[in-house]
């Protein structure tokens, strides 16, 4: 299991994904205002928005469960903010469809950016703790190994 001293915090986890998602976001308003007729563009965008206003949902929901001490409260309080942010991905999907100048497939991608790149910021994060754990343990010195070398 990982240790809690190489996992990030909820509030720096969700502070990367909406910084790494504010990048996209951005860079899909560009191409949004040099190609505005391109119907994919707009979909990404809707649907890169929506993935973050539901991380930022299910961030909130997870710091406001942490006080509930009831196992059962917090298990249909956890399972209404599932619903909720189901609706409004179904919502969202809806919507495209039906307005003409969004196309419904680009939504369905831009759905997955904030929890792609919040799952593989969290990879990456781990990844580097344990490389670096494992040179600071490869890097102390051995009980019978003098500094200065071997001659000193």
């Amino acid at each position: 299991m990982l240790e809690s001293g190489i996992m990030p915090g909820l509030e720096t986890q969700l502070r990367r994904t909406v910084k790494s998602t504010a990048i996209i976001v951005a860079f899909i308003m560009l191409m949004v205002v040099l190609d505005i007729g391109n119907p994919v563009y707009k979909g990404l965008l809707v649907g890169t928005l929506v993935s973050l206003q539901n991380a930022i949902l299910l961030s909130r929901r997870i710091k406001k469960v942490a006080a509930i001490k009831d196992i059962g409260k917090a298990i249909s309080y956890m399972r209404r903010g599932f619903y909720i942010r189901l609706i409004i991905i179904m919502a969202t999907l809806w919507l495209s469809i039906k307005i003409p100048g969004i196309s419904v497939n680009a939504t369905a991608v831009g759905l997955f950016v904030a929890p792609v790149l919040s799952i593989s910021d969290f990879f990456i994060t781990v990844i580097k703790e344990s490389i670096l754990k494992q040179d600071s343990l490869n890097n102390k010195v051995k009980p019978f190994q003098r500094e200065g070398g071997e001659n000193a």
